[in-house]
This record gives structure tokens, sequence and C-alpha cells, in this order.
């Protein structure tokens, strides 16, 4: 029987409750069902219990750190708008940059245009200055075919580039001309009045 009593203790030292589950499933857990019941039928009952726990909880020393006053939750508010105003303001600027970079394209292809239209300016200058500088020559070199004999200035413009013996030609008289143009090959008389015609 010995045996049998101990196995027996052994089985009652087994079935012994710890003290600190027994503390929660005796004391703790009743307590929570009797607190939830008990704001549910205040709440029924119209009573602002939320209201009144965070208003109170507010105050005591260990639950104000987990509790949120109403000016907590209005700098929490705030805050949301703030965070919410920046994103805001990420997003225009941005935009703005994009904008910018877009307006900074259109600004060098601008400039572009202004530099191609100023060297194309002096271009034309100086084609004009050039053609101011032929034309002197052109006119020097008729006064000089003016006074030459008709028989020589002939030769001399046969051999000239058509271009050129038409801007001489064209420069002088008509009957020095026409006295050169009577000393040329027909010919070459014939293609330089043609040019002179145009």
């Amino acid at each position: 029987m010995c045996k049998i009593g101990e196995i027996m203790v052994k089985e009652n030292k087994k079935k012994k409750l710890n003290p600190f589950l027994f503390f929660i499933f005796a004391v703790v857990i009743p307590l929570i069902i009797v607190g939830v019941i008990t704001v549910v039928i205040l709440s029924i009952a119209g009573f602002d219990t939320f209201g009144w726990m965070k208003e109170k909880g507010s105050t005591m020393p260990v639950v104000s750190s987990f509790v949120m006053s109403k000016e907590d939750e209005e700098i929490e508010n705030k805050l949301g708008k703030a965070n919410e105003t920046i994103e805001l303001q990420k997003e225009e600027m941005n935009e703005l940059t994009n904008e910018i970079a877009s307006m900074e394209g259109i600004i060098d292809e601008l400039e572009m245009e202004i530099k191609r239209l100023e060297n194309r300016t002096v271009d034309d200058e100086n084609d004009n200055e050039n053609d101011a500088e032929i034309n002197d020559e052109v006119k020097q070199a008729s006064a000089s075919f003016r006074k030459m004999d008709p028989e020589k200035a002939a030769t001399i413009i046969q051999n000239l580039d058509k271009n050129m013996a038409v801007q001489i030609l064209s420069k002088l008289s008509g009957d020095v001309r026409g006295n050169i143009l009577a000393e040329m090959e027909p010919k070459n008389a014939a293609e330089l009045t043609e040019e002179m015609m145009k």
C-alpha cells in the first residue's frame, strides 16, 4: 500500500494549481469580464464611458502615459494635417521642378536660335560688304575698258568668267559696249548679250 500511497500523493501534487494561475483564473479574468460587461451596459444606457475613461485615465500617473488627452489628440490631428500639407507641397515642387526643366530647355533652344540668326545677320552683312567691294571693282574695271581700244577690250573680256564679263559690259555705255562686242567672235558676243538680257 505504500506504493499506492506514494503514487496518490504524487498525483495530488500534480493536480494542485499553481498559485499564480489560480490568481489569474479566479480573480483577474472575472474582473475583466465584469468590467467589459459594465462598459457595454453603460454605453447602451447612453453614458460616454470611453470619454470618461480617457478623462479619468489621463490624470492617473501610470495610465496617463497610455491614454491620449484632448490636447494630445489635437496635436495628433494638427500633425496629420501638417504631413498632408507637406506631401501636397512636395508634389507641387516636383511639378514646378519639371516645369522649370522644360522652360530651361526652351530657353536653350531660343538662345541657339538667336545665335544662329546673329551669325546669319553677320554673314549677310559680310556678303553685302563683299558685293559692294565687287561692285567697286567692276566699276573700276569698266572705267578701264571705257578708255581701252575696243579690240583689246574684246580679247580680254572674252577670256573672263561669263558673270564677270556680263557685269563689266553692263556698266559700260551702249556705244562702248557695242564697239567691244563688234570686235568679239560672234558666238561669244551672242552668249554675252543673251546673259545681259536675262
